[in-house]
């Protein structure tokens, strides 16, 4: 199951709500691919080199566009065979986004004043 996160600037009080990880539906790389756009999804495919079940990993991350100053959710794949991992850009401006680490703090991109503070706010499959 996915998880719904919220992330609060304590300095300027922005707000963002985001669904991160995966649900069970991932599980299969051809679900996987209708996360990505279209460029994104023929290397994938070219990468996995008609694998039955290639080995992978994917799930939402966390992410944030300098440009837009927004936090959002984009789709990340790791495949195991190549060692390759692949993350769109941002969906509104195109621009490289900063993905979020699981132990990296992320900085309002809106004030750049404060770390995000991130709380469960539910659950999503």
């Amino acid at each position: 199951m996915g998880r719904v996160n919220r992330f609060i600037c304590p300095s300027c009080k922005m707000t963002w709500q985001i669904q991160l990880g995966h649900g069970f539906r991932h599980a299969r790389l051809e679900n996987v691919l209708d996360a990505f756009p279209a460029d994104i999804q023929e290397k994938i495919l070219a990468d996995t080199k008609g694998e039955a079940f290639p080995s992978f990993e994917f799930q939402y991350k966390a992410a944030i566009c300098p440009k837009c100053r927004q936090v959002l959710s984009v789709p990340v794949i790791h495949l195991h065979q190549s060692g390759n991992t692949y993350a769109p850009a941002c969906p509104d401006c195109g621009i490289s986004v900063q993905i979020k680490e699981e132990e990296e703090t992320l900085i309002c991109p809106v004030c750049g004043e404060s770390p995000l503070f991130s709380e469960d706010a539910g659950r999503w499959d």
